[in-house]
């Protein structure tokens, strides 16, 4: 299974137009969800690299069309190219000019098995979930600069849900061989 040249295969969580991306990828998706169960998310086809960058760039205090530091507001720190452990030690950083959320730069990926995507829009399974810190802003083509995190984070409003699987293996750890 290979995904068609120009697709990104944007989860359509926050809904099916660009302007939900856009909403999306700045506000955050409030969306209970845990890996292996199938959730009827569409896919969005296309590019989306205007609201890619409009809604992801809102973490770094750069607003574009139809973006608002009140509903997306930025990081405390909005300094590019640095690590995460950078990122955590404070330094180097650079104060918005919008009041800031700490942890903005932190954000959870669902990962889908490539077999799951198909040339438009589908539904998939969440096959596992990764944190990764956001480096810099998305830049002309809408590709997102972002590090793996293997710390243990704690993100989202968490809850319990009695007839869930066990949380074994709900993020990814890479592993790398020689």
């Amino acid at each position: 299974m290979q995904v068609s040249n120009g697709n990104m295969q944007i989860l359509a969580a926050a809904g099916p137009g660009g302007s939900d991306v856009r909403y999306g990828l700045g506000s955050g998706v409030d969306l209970c969800a845990e890996a292996g169960a199938t959730y009827s998310i569409d896919t969005k086809p296309g590019a989306n690299t205007g609201p890619v960058k409009q809604g992801i760039n809102t973490r770094f205090d750069d607003y574009g069309s139809q973006m608002d530091p009140n509903s997306q507001p930025p990081d405390t720190n909005v300094k590019e190219n640095i690590t995460y452990d950078q990122y955590k030690a404070g330094s180097p950083s650079q104060a918005p000019t919008h009041t800031g959320i700490a942890g903005r730069r932190v954000v959870v990926i669902p990962i889908v098995k490539l077999a799951e995507f198909d040339g438009g829009r589908n539904t998939v399974k969440f096959n596992r979930f990764g944190v990764f810190f956001l480096r810099a802003k998305v830049q002309g083509n809408g590709d997102l600069e972002a590090e793996y995190i293997d710390d243990v984070v704690v993100v989202g409003k968490g809850g319990y849900n009695p007839d869930g699987s066990p949380a074994n293996n709900l993020l990814a750890v890479p592993v790398l061989y020689k």
